[in-house]
C-alpha cells in the first residue's frame, strides 16, 4: 500500500499574507476541515443519431468550497475582525478579496509533507454561542481556480 490511512488530527488551515516569499499563518481552534468539494458541469450533446442513450461531455470545473468548524476564540488574532483575522476578510474590497490558502495534511512518520494549496475568497462565517456548550465558529472559503494537492519530494 502506498501511504498509510490515518486521522485528520493535526491538519491545519493556513492563510497566506501576500508577501514574497509568502508566509502562511494557521487559523487557530480548528476542529474539522472539509473540501475542496470540486464539481464539473456536464453538457448533454445527444443528437438524432445518438440512439437510445444520452451522450454527454464534461464542461468547466468548479474548485468548490472549503468549510471548517472551530472553537470560537474572539480574542485570537487569526480569527477576529482586525486585519489578518479570518473575520477581517469581509472588510476586503473585491480587488483584494482573493488570497492564497493551504490545508496542511497530517503525515505519518517518514512520509513527505503534503498540503492542498488554492486561491480563495472568504464567503461565509457563523458564530454560535450556546448556553450549555462551547462557543463555535465556522467558515467557508470559495475556491477560485484549481486547487492543487502538493506532495513535497526530498
Amino acid at each position: 500500500m502506498v501511504g498509510t490511512p490515518h486521522t485528520g488530527m493535526s491538519a491545519e488551515l493556513q492563510r497566506g499574507d501576500g508577501a514574497s516569499p509568502e508566509n502562511f499563518v494557521s487559523i487557530l481552534g480548528i476542529k474539522s476541515i472539509s473540501g475542496p468539494s470540486m464539481s464539473r458541469d456536464i453538457h448533454d450533446v445527444t443528437d438524432m443519431q445518438s440512439g437510445t442513450f444520452r451522450e454527454k461531455i464534461g464542461g468547466l470545473v468548479d474548485g468548490g468550497e472549503i468549510t471548517f468548524e472551530a472553537n470560537f476564540l474572539p480574542r485570537d488574532p487569526t480569527q477576529y475582525q482586525e486585519e489578518g483575522g479570518f473575520m477581517g476578510e469581509f472588510d476586503m474590497s473585491s480587488c483584494d478579496s482573493r488570497r492564497n490558502w493551504r490545508i496542511l495534511i497530517p503525515d505519518c512518520v517518514g512520509e513527505p509533507p503534503s498540503y492542498f494549496e488554492f486561491a480563495g475568497i472568504v464567503s461565509g462565517m457563523n458564530v454560535e454561542m450556546p448556553m450549555d456548550d462551547v462557543m463555535g465558529f465556522s467558515g467557508t472559503i470559495t475556491v477560485s481556480g484549481r486547487p492543487r494537492l502538493v506532495i513535497e519530494t526530498a
